[in-house]
């Protein structure tokens, strides 16, 4: 028999990646705090989220004090019906905490992607997640009757056949990777929709996607550990499950974090662009409004000369007067793209529920 203990291993890889997610969160809402954005949906979720995350990995000390992460033979008996209701727990947090942030992601893409096939299927992906893995953390209370069972093997009861809810656990944490993939390349189409043509924005974007296709690729993994939990020796072989459990909800918080970072940038720069046209065209228009009498006398030394004859004086005034009506029409297309620039700046700030439906922004990359 083996004589390791995981124990200090769980707590490292665990604090270590919630950290790492507590990190870009704070970054995330203070950046946005300082740019002047108001908090939405996906950056409340998000923050749930990691508090579950966080709450799950405070269960986790708990349980590694009492002996998870040790050979079952190493612990005392009186632990192991504990070990075994902290791990419900520990699972059913988990499984929220990896609900929860896909649904920040997918938010956060709600709000930047257009075209009505791509919303709905953001919330197919939403809507199923939350069915399949609730009813996963559900099975995990009920598999036996009573239910304490499920924790204290020892107890008398009944439980289902052993291989019923890993074999579900098994589909849902492979549905959690499928959606996991889908949010990842999701943000491919930003490069068409957005038009980002700035180093820092595109890098932005393409680390938030190579950060959610690691979070797929350890939900992948995470379904290949997931028979450890029928291990006679499951204090010592669900560790793994721990560890990939955790690194899925903290690495899609980072990433959402990251995504919202790098399209925050991008929606400030229209303000201050639409703020440099404005001071550009206040400037232009007081060039534009100095009479031409004035213009004229200022370069004569303010002696006029006279007309040589009627016609010229006609000519002039003829002049004159499409130079006004020049003038006019510039000053109104002006005002009118000023208008557009202050419209498109309400619609990209307004809510996702009050913007209507674009059918002709499909994503090229999902054609």
């Amino acid at each position: 028999m083996e004589s390791e203990n995981r124990g200090s291993e769980i707590l490292a890889v665990t604090w270590t990646l919630t950290g790492l997610a507590a990190v870009s969160l704070v970054v995330r809402i203070v950046w946005k705090l300082r740019s002047k954005k108001k908090l939405w949906w996906d950056d409340h979720i998000c923050s749930v989220s990691w508090f579950v995350l966080k709450t799950s990995i405070f269960i986790v000390t708990i349980a590694t004090s009492k002996g998870l992460g040790e050979h079952v033979q190493a612990i005392p008996e009186d632990n192991l019906p504990a070990i075994g209701l902290l791990g419900n727990f520990i699972g059913t947090l988990s499984i929220l905490a990896s609900v929860w942030s896909k649904t920040s992601f997918a938010l956060t893409l709600l709000r930047l992607l257009s075209g009505r096939w791509t919303k709905d299927l953001l919330w197919l992906g939403v809507a199923t997640i939350h069915v399949f893995l609730i009813v996963n953390a559900l099975f995990m209370w009920i598999r036996c009757s009573p239910a304490a069972k499920t924790w204290d093997t020892y107890m008398e009861g009944t439980c289902w056949d052993n291989q019923v809810y890993p074999q579900y656990a098994m589909f849902a944490a492979g549905y959690s990777a499928a959606v996991d993939f889908i949010l990842a390349l999701l943000p491919l189409a930003l490069f068409y929709q957005l038009q980002m043509l700035h180093r820092k924005e595109k890098l932005g974007v393409s680390l938030a996607i190579i950060v959610a296709l690691v979070s797929g690729t350890t939900a992948i993994v995470k379904t290949t550990v997931i028979s450890g939990l029928t291990s006679s020796d499951f204090t010592f072989t669900t560790a793994p499950l721990i560890y990939y459990a955790t690194a899925e909800s903290a690495l899609t918080i980072i990433a959402s974090c990251i995504l919202s970072l790098a399209t925050l940038s991008r929606n400030t720069r229209p303000e201050n662009s639409a703020s440099d046209n404005k001071s550009l065209e206040n400037q232009s228009q007081t060039s534009e409004n100095i009479p031409l009498g004035a213009a004229s006398a200022s370069a004569s030394g303010g002696q006029s000369a006279p007309s040589s004859s009627s016609g010229q004086g006609q000519e002039n005034n003829s002049s004159i007067v499409r130079d006004a009506v020049i003038e006019e029409e510039g000053r109104g297309e002006r005002e009118q793209s000023g208008g557009q620039e202050e419209r498109e700046r309400e619609r990209r700030n307004r809510c996702w529920y009050k913007l209507s439906p674009d059918t002709n922004a499909w994503p090229g990359v999902l054609m």
